[in-house]
């Protein structure tokens, strides 16, 4: 079934877009890239190439293969030309309803009949709303920031998607070097981003109680909880600890009463969003990247994360 696919169309070149499509072309596949605005374009191909620059320097990527990987991606400001010929089209636009239902029904309408349709959606249940002529090639392809070198991808079949559609999304993604998870069913968030919900509450609590400072915490995720979940991940963690210990924790009244409060509303994140403080993309959030360039701060970030590539894919072996 992969050997059929060829050609793959990304809508929406932001945050998501610019890594899934280098992620397929680095797999050998000819992308298009949309966007509906040439500065959203030239962002992502500067994101691309500082991704790269960053595999090249870990020797992951070849660099004298950058130009061709870059060859494979066709930015484009037309949907119908991107659509044209693709295989499988993933759609990364905003996370709003009406969105998916237009970008579903245009995809539906330029794509060929063979095209399978995915969304990157983290809470939408896409399947409950969007209207194509193709529901049995409608599924979720969800995948984790940054989706170059993260290597999950949630895959989710819908009501009436076809286990050839579910199979061939499958072994697509292996192919090019990623781990499929295949959920029994939609469930918003998936899991990794109900992790990370989970624990936002408490982390921006701890902030703005002035417990501990941003970088404070970030050590402590570090050099606790990340360095043990890579190698016993969550579950396995409670074997380690004992079931038992799990338990009294859950049950310990003590406990519960000094966890943050269900309707905590943070005042922090608040506060930088309305000073126009977003993180990397405007050069400030909760930390002060001073004056370096969005390219830059990612490149520095890419280079630490595939060091633990790295070393995820030898734990794996």
């Amino acid at each position: 079934m992969t050997n059929e696919i060829q050609k793959i169309l990304v809508v929406g070149a932001g945050t998501m877009g610019h890594g899934i499509a280098q992620n397929f072309a680095q797999g050998g596949y000819e992308v298009s890239l949309y966007s509906r605005t040439a500065e959203t374009l030239k962002r992502a191909t500067s994101l691309i190439q500082s991704s790269l620059e960053a595999m090249a320097q870990e020797n992951m990527v070849d660099r004298a293969q950058i130009p061709a990987i870059i060859g494979r991606i066709k930015m484009t400001q037309s949907l119908e030309e991107g659509a044209r010929d693709a295989d499988i089209a993933f759609e990364t636009v905003v996370e709003k309803r009406e969105d998916k239902i237009d970008i579903f029904e245009k995809l539906d309408r330029l794509c060929p009949p063979k095209t399978l349709l995915a969304s990157n959606t983290t809470a939408l249940n896409v399947f409950e709303f969007v209207k194509t002529s193709r529901p049995d090639k409608v599924l979720i392809g969800h995948w984790y920031t940054p989706p170059q070198i993260i290597p999950l991808v949630d895959v989710v079949k819908g009501p009436e998607t076809s286990e050839e559609s579910v199979q061939t999304m499958v072994a697509v993604l292996k192919k090019i070097g990623k781990t499929p998870l295949l959920l029994r069913k939609f469930i918003s968030g998936y899991l990794v981003s109900r992790w990370q919900i989970a624990t936002l509450r408490d982390i921006l609590y701890l902030l703005d109680n002035d417990i501990v400072t941003p970088e404070e915490l970030d050590t402590a995720a570090k050099a606790g909880w990340a360095m043990r979940m890579m190698v016993v991940g969550l579950i396995q963690r409670i074997d380690f600890g004992g079931l038992d210990l799990s338990l009294k924790s859950l049950d310990n009244p003590y406990v519960r009463s000094q966890m943050t409060p269900q309707d905590y509303k943070p005042t922090k994140i608040y506060e930088l969003v309305k000073e126009g403080h977003l993180g990397v993309k405007t050069g400030k959030g909760f930390y002060d990247y001073q004056g370096k360039s969005e390219a830059e701060v990612c490149y520095e970030r890419d280079l630490k994360l595939l060091k633990m590539l790295k070393v995820y894919k030898e734990l794996e072996d």
